[in-house]
């Protein structure tokens, strides 16, 4: 009954279909009839029995006869669902329903064909007959895989049907099956095998296994989400190798022209490649793709703790962190190239100190003398150029410093001899001077400075060397002149006087040669050659010099050749013990008159040498005791060797008067240069208190106080140099006066404590020294009006810059301090002024 009412269901359902197809598609309702004509046979009604009303028909008793068995209670309600399923399938394959007899018929039918080895047929019957789970079996033992997995899918048994499509090797359907049925891994492993990757890691990831989810993305190249699969699995250098070949990939992509926010962003990818070699142990590739990536700190950071010093500051530095740089090459002993690093540093920045002190630290010194000089620090820019190998640039910063003998030694270095004379003549180094302007072959200027320096047959054999022809064989012979008539070399000198002169007439330009020639002859018992050469002298400037009056006297020598030659030289001007002829000292001329006595050039027959020859008061006598401590200070100053200090030679009584004989020194005293020049430089001033400085630091270290120090007390030589003379006399000349009551002249240079007659030490001459200095820098002396011991004692000296404005600081505060009325107040030693006034020059050189 059940399988009849299925069949009339099956026939009416497919004729009504045919009535609604046949308008539309012809071969369509041909098919269709064809199905309802098998249909209708096989409900035992004949063929066309469906047309026209009567599938409607047919339905209605399939209904009818379902309903009947339902109240007959001869089915159940699942038997009626299965039913129902087969009918779904068998309508959906098109397929008819056999009755339980036919079914049976078909099934022996296909049971022996299937014994006979024909399964494939045997499942064919079965399924054209609607017997679908014999088909799909038959099918299966035929390896018919697809038909009996399409039999099963369509019958709803799905997962089977996955089965048999992944034993018919279609991986791809098993896997979309499996996955629809919440198959996931099953549907993962399908899709993997099938190759297609994605939908594996999607589906791995689904069920979390996000290690085999990686593997798949890698596999297919989405190395983005495959590297987020293995963070989550921890598979850490997975991860980082996939993300290294994203960030490979990005770089390709994007070439050079990537924007802020690509570099932004890829960094950050890289950062975080190196951050997973790192966790998973791989420090080698950590550091090698933060390298590339350019996250140098990042890659340095990781070298550091694979001990890799070296690299690790080299991308220190590379990423912008040079004293982390230098902190590591610090740990690994490389203290050379730390301080470099540093050294640059600290000069990016302008921290000029620091890079001066790091660079040097470095072995960097030309760099090192660069911000030295930068920073005006010259005599340290010096002392890096010197070890740079750069003389000119270290003796150029030592002669800016005020280091001139340094200065000197690196322009010698060089061959630059000139400039090494120059520094030499600064430092008052006149020998190493002269040494220097011989290899510049500048021998006249040479010569010269021997001369000065009393060193004679250097000059001579210097001067010697200039050619006739050259421009300066006069000048040279005119000296070699006057050093031949120091030395008593009396022949030869007038030779080269005479080749100085030339054979030209007399002109005002070489009068002091003549005069100088004249005395020669005279000296040398030539007198009636020097009589000429007077005369020639008068016939071109008739009140030149003395030599009137030396013709007078010469003329009379020669008219009385009863009296010795040279008796009468001196003239009625000269004092006894030049009138009676000493028996060592012969006087040439007066050179000038003071408190002290009187000054003549004389000649010391003894040594054969000039010397100043100063008599000294007569009063001397009348105290034994001042002439028994003239004799003793006489003594001590004889003791004092010193550049800046006049020599003294000898000492004693000659014809009944005391004398002093001293080194000739050819130069003028500061106080006529004042009173013809008026103001001195301030240059000149510092350079002339230095001199002073230095000789009174000498002679104080000896314990010798000079006591009258002043410009008529301090000569300045032709070289440029200051000597100080009359040292211990002003003490003798002071009791003399006392003694006999004589006044003295005006006190313009005496401390209070010596006006007040009290015990004074080297700090008198400290307060002489600032009064000197006043004079010097202005022209005239600090109290010129009044009473002038009351204001040294009382009234407040004027400033120096009150006086002349352009007096620099520096000065005025020396003179200053010089010029206090207490002694205490005043500077303590000589030597505080030298070491204020080279630090305020930057000099280095030590007194003498």
């Amino acid at each position: 009954m059940i399988l009849a009412a299925l069949v009339l269901l099956a026939a009416g359902g497919g004729a009504i279909a045919l009535g609604r197809w046949s308008g539309e598609d012809p071969r369509a309702a041909a098919a269709a009839r064809r199905q309802a004509d098998q249909l209708s046979q096989r409900a035992g009604l004949a063929r066309g029995a469906l047309d026209g009303s009567l599938p409607w028909a047919a339905v209605g008793t399939g209904l009818a006869l379902l309903a009947a068995a339902a109240l007959a209670g001869r089915i159940s309600l699942p038997s009626l669902r299965s039913a129902k399923q087969d009918a779904g399938a068998l309508e959906r394959l098109d397929i008819p329903v056999l009755d339980r007899r036919s079914a049976r018929k078909v099934e022996r039918s296909a049971h022996a064909l299937a014994k006979k080895g024909h399964p494939l047929e045997a499942a064919d019957i079965c399924f054209e007959n609607g017997l679908l789970d014999a088909a799909a079996q038959y099918y299966v033992d035929a390896g018919e895989w697809v038909r009996a997995a399409e039999i099963r899918h369509d019958q709803n048994r799905f997962l089977e049907a996955a089965e048999l499509h992944l034993k018919a090797g279609d991986h791809e359907t098993a896997g979309s099956i499996y996955a629809s049925q919440g198959e996931h891994r099953r549907a993962a492993d399908c899709f993997h095998e099938a190759g297609r990757m994605t939908v594996a890691g999607e589906l791995f990831e689904k069920c979390g296994d996000f290690r085999r989810a990686g593997v798949c993305f890698r596999e297919a190249g989405f190395d983005r989400q495959a590297a987020k699969a293995f963070i989550r699995c921890q598979s850490w250098k997975d991860a980082a190798e996939s993300l290294e070949a994203v960030i490979l990939e990005e770089r390709t992509r994007t070439g050079a022209g990537q924007n802020p926010q690509q570099l932004r962003e890829l960094q950050t990818l890289v950062l975080q490649a190196g951050k997973l070699y790192d966790q998973a142990g791989e420090l080698e590739k950590a550091e090698t793709v933060l390298e590339k990536g350019g996250c140098a700190v990042a890659a340095a950071e990781i070298a550091l703790r694979r001990g890799r010093f070296a690299k690790a500051a080299e991308l220190f530095l590379e990423g912008g962190q040079p004293v982390r740089a230098a902190e590591v090459l610090q740990q690994n002993g490389e203290e050379q190239e730390a301080a470099r690093i540093l050294g640059e540093y600290h000069r990016s920045r302008g921290e000029d100190h620091e890079a001066a002190h790091y660079l040097e630290q470095a072995g960097e010194f030309f760099e090192a003398g660069d911000v030295h000089r930068k920073l005006q620090d010259f005599s340290r820019a010096g002392q890096a150029y010197e070890k740079a190998g750069d003389r000119a640039q270290a003796a150029e910063m030592f002669r800016l410093g005020g280091n001139a003998s340094r200065a000197a030694l690196n322009f010698e270095k060089i061959g630059r001899w000139e400039e090494a004379a120059e520094c030499w003549h600064e430092a008052a180094d006149e020998p190493r001077r002269a040494l220097a302007l011989v290899e510049a072959r500048k021998l006249l200027q040479a010569g010269e400075v021997y001369r000065q320096q009393g060193l004679a047959d250097e000059a001579i054999k210097v001067l010697q060397q200039i050619p006739a022809g050259s421009a300066d064989f006069a000048q040279a012979s005119a000296i070699l002149g006057g050093i031949f008539q120091s030395r008593g070399q009396l022949g030869l000198a007038v030779m080269k006087l005479k080749q100085a002169i030339g054979t030209g007439a007399i002109e005002r330009a070489t009068l002091p040669l003549h005069y100088t020639l004249a005395t020669v002859h005279e000296a040398n018992g030539e007198l009636r050659e020097a009589l000429e050469v007077y005369e020639r002298i008068l016939a071109c400037d008739y009140h030149y010099e003395d030599v009137e009056q030396r013709l007078a006297r010469l003329r009379t020598r020669i008219a009385s050749q009863s009296r010795e030659d040279g008796a009468a030289a001196a003239g009625d001007e000269l004092p006894a013990a030049a009138r009676t002829q000493p028996s060592r000292y012969q006087v040439i001329g007066e050179l000038g008159r003071g408190g002290m006595g009187i000054v003549y050039k004389a000649k010391d027959t003894v040594l054969d040498r000039l010397v100043a020859y100063k008599v000294l008061p007569d009063a001397l006598k009348e105290n034994p005791q001042a002439l028994k401590n003239f004799l003793r200070e006489a003594k001590s100053a004889a003791q004092l060797n010193h550049p800046n200090i006049v020599t003294v030679y000898d000492a004693g009584e000659q014809d009944g008067r005391y004398y002093i004989a001293m080194e000739f020194v050819d130069g003028n005293t500061l106080k006529e240069i004042v009173r013809r020049r008026g103001a001195i430089a301030s240059g000149g001033v510092l350079h002339v208190l230095v001199q002073m400085c230095e000789a009174l630091a000498y002679a104080h270290d000896k314990k010798i106080v000079h006591r009258d120090i002043k410009t008529a007390n301090a000569m300045w030589t032709r070289d440029r140099k200051a000597k100080i003379m009359d040292f211990g006399l002003a003490k003798i000349v002071e009791e003399v006066r006392n003694h006999t009551t004589l006044v003295s002249g005006t006190p313009y240079y005496m401390s209070p404590e010596q006006t007040l007659g009290r015990n004074v030490d080297y700090r008198t001459d400290i307060y002489s020294l600032g009064v000197t200095i006043f004079e010097l820098a202005t022209g005239r002396l600090p109290f010129t009006e009044g009473n002038i011991p009351y204001h040294h004692v009382h009234s407040p000296p004027p400033d120096v810059r009150d006086v002349k404005a352009d007096v620099p600081e520096l000065l005025a505060g020396i003179v200053a301090r010089c010029l206090r009325k207490d002694p205490d107040q005043r500077y303590q030693s000589v030597r505080e002024i030298l070491a204020e006034v080279r630090t305020a020059m930057g000099r280095s050189r030590p007194p003498a």
